[in-house]
């Protein structure tokens, strides 16, 4: 019942589905009637372009499930109804969007919603694209090499990206048509045409994360989860038709996109098959979020109120105006402390049992004497190919990386003394872990400014920014390398200025941006200097995708040139064999920002805070020692 719910039911696997060549199918250029086309189930879909530069076609915008509205809004995406017409991919909106409340680098400026937008863009990552947005917005792209369409027995891997944005604004293709950012074409001229990539929207804000336990009761949370899966159950059913291998799908994502992958890996208690077998997860983000009947839902009653639903439930918000729902996500987002997010995944009982800190370390048995640095993890379960840990086992090879400089960005200004910072801990943790002592720990843990302590913090912005960095960035690296030793590789991207988001450049880094957008067809180098390495990078997560190693098809003979890149180790508390993308190149290193005895500590908070709450799944208990817990932690855990 679980897999019927949780999966995009299409057509059966025997339909009729195929690939219709015209003629001509490589004149792109003289007419619409020259491009290939894809007969589903339920539509067809003309192939929107062919892309000399890179040699494939682009099918945009192929409905992957119905529009989401009136009784399917925070409901599991469903089937999409037939259609009688060819589509041509010009309809696909981006999903419902709203700013974030963060960055802060243009001053009291940033109060203004053109000081919002400069401060992302300082701060290097994706601006919201405000572009027309609409509730009905699952659809996916599909870069296919002319040589698949051509001769779809190939069986090539594919890459499926989901992007970021604090779960609350971006797109697929959000700054089409002046710079297709999340286009494949790097992708497919760096392989020589040897992948098939797919980028799919999925619901954002209030929309697709909405949780609380009426929200468990009533409606769906964590919608925009399900829809991701429901675009990797459509890459399963139909990208062979194009002549994609779906036993070799490698699920990407940044920021957002990679905190999604994560929540995909402990679905169901890793129990559910994540329908990709490799993966990269570049600096994989999210807050916590585990207060299901007191936070969580006091946010599902605020919406509730913003909407005109006010103690009216899931039932008045499917009913209610495109533009009630639109004002209220607005508002939800724009609410609470900068540097804080409104909605995101966040544990349910059903999907998602448990913070994912949590479900990669069940299982598992922990040294008591946290927190020595000499505590140690032991594997309780001495199979290597079957490890302990509620995460899915069915990933062969993963790459997971950072930034050296992740929080900058998202640290409020207005934090400048220590009641500011104690402030700020109170309003991201709710009152039972105040009371029980929880936020006392993470002020003594990262303690006030020119105390007498070993970390001797001199500002305030330092002493959060290291809170932020390990809480939400990359202690999250630690916790997924724990449970996937031996499988995955470990980067670190030092390029200036390091911040968060800046690695999607060379990730999608395109040889030639086209000037089709412009008026014309004129090709140009994109970033002229930038290439050689832009390329030498993305060699090594292509090569990933290919073979599951990085090094199998890396540019052997590159400037800067690579180099092989081994699976990490560990020296203290810190990882060893990184690869190091920096100002000068490649080069491995000994990486200590995702330190062992930190993201220790962080996964005891998890814990704490899941047990204090009662919320921890019966049999998969974490223990914590950072503070006492007297009662049951599984007390108001519910499925």
């Amino acid at each position: 019942m679980l897999k019927l719910i949780f999966t995009l039911c299409l057509w059966a696997a025997t339909s009729t589905a195929f690939i219709k060549l015209p003629q001509f199918a490589l004149k792109s250029e003289e007419g619409a009637e020259a491009l290939p086309s894809l007969t589903l189930p339920y539509a067809t879909y003309r192939a929107a372009r062919y892309d000399p530069n890179g040699d494939y076609y682009v099918f945009k915008n192929i409905r992957f499930a119905a529009p989401p509205t009136g009784s399917l809004r925070w409901a599991p995406p469903a089937a999409p109804s037939p259609e009688s017409t060819v589509q041509d991919g010009s309809y696909g909106p981006i999903c419902i969007q709203a700013p974030i409340k963060g960055p802060r680098y243009t001053g009291p400026g940033s109060d203004s919603p053109i000081g919002e937008t400069l401060n992302q863009y300082l701060g290097g990552i994706p601006l919201p694209s405000f572009k027309k947005a609409s509730e009905d917005c699952l659809f996916l792209d599909v870069y296919v090499p002319r040589k698949a369409v051509e001769d779809p027995s190939l069986r090539l891997p594919v890459i499926s990206w989901f992007f970021g944005g604090a779960y609350t604004f971006g797109g697929k293709d959000q700054f089409d048509p002046v710079v297709p950012f999340y286009a494949g074409t790097g992708m497919l001229q760096q392989t020589d045409g040897n992948v098939i990539f797919v980028a799919s929207n999925y619901r954002l804000g209030a929309y697709g994360f909405l949780a609380g336990n009426t929200m468990e009761k009533d409606g769906l949370p964590n919608a925009g989860l399900y829809d991701q899966r429901a675009a990797l159950q459509w890459i399963q059913s139909y990208i062979s038709l194009v002549g994609g291998d779906n036993s070799q799908v490698s699920a990407w994502g940044l920021s957002a996109g990679a905190g999604s992958i994560i929540h995909h890996l402990v679905s169901f208690g890793g129990e559910q098959d994540p329908l990709f077998s490799r993966a990269v997860l570049q600096s994989p983000a999210f807050q916590l979020m585990y207060d299901r009947k007191g936070k969580l839902e006091e946010t599902f009653q605020n919406f509730t109120t913003l909407a005109g639903c006010g103690g009216k439930g899931v039932a008045c918000l499917r009913a209610a105006s495109p533009e009630a729902l639109q004002k209220a996500n607005w508002a939800l987002n724009t609410q609470g402390p900068p540097g804080t997010f409104a909605v995101g995944p966040a544990a349910d009982g059903k999907l998602i049992r448990q913070l994912p800190a949590l479900e990669l370390a069940s299982g598992m048995a922990i040294d008591l004497c946290f927190p020595s640095p000499t505590t140690q993890w032991v594997n309780r379960n001495a199979d290597q190919d079957n490890p302990a840990g509620h995460f899915s086992k069915v990933p062969t090879s993963l790459i997971f990386s950072h930034t050296s400089d992740e929080a900058d960005m998202f640290v409020p200004i207005n934090v400048q003394t220590d009641k500011d910072f104690s402030d700020f801990v109170d309003s991201v943790f709710v009152s039972y872990a105040k009371e029980g002592g929880v936020n006392a720990a993470i002020e003594a843990r990262y303690p006030p400014v020119m105390s007498i302590h070993p970390h001797n913090y001199t500002t305030e912005y330092a002493r959060l920014k290291d809170v932020l960095q390990e809480s939400t960035f990359v202690c999250n690296i630690r916790d997924l390398s724990n449970a996937y030793t031996g499988k995955n590789y470990n980067l670190k991207y030092s390029v200036t200025p390091g911040l968060h988001a800046v690695d999607l450049l060379p990730t999608f880094y395109n040889l030639n941006l086209d000037l089709d957008a412009f008026g014309n067809a004129v090709p140009f180098p994109l970033i002229p200097g930038f290439g050689h390495f832009a390329q030498a990078y993305q060699s090594y997560l292509t090569s990933h995708a290919r073979s599951g190693d990085p090094n199998t098809y890396r540019k052997k003979f590159s400037i800067p040139p690579t180099i092989a890149w081994p699976k990490p180790g560990a020296s203290g508390d810190a990882f060893t064999g990184v690869l190091n993308v920096g100002d000068l190149g490649f080069r491995l290193i000994t990486d200590g920002q995702s330190a062992k005895s930190r993201c220790d500590f962080w996964r005891d908070v998890a814990a704490a805070v899941t047990n204090l709450g009662g919320y921890a799944p019966p049999g998969s208990v974490v223990p914590t020692t950072l503070v006492p817990v007297k009662n049951d932690p599984s007390e108001n855990y519910a499925t």
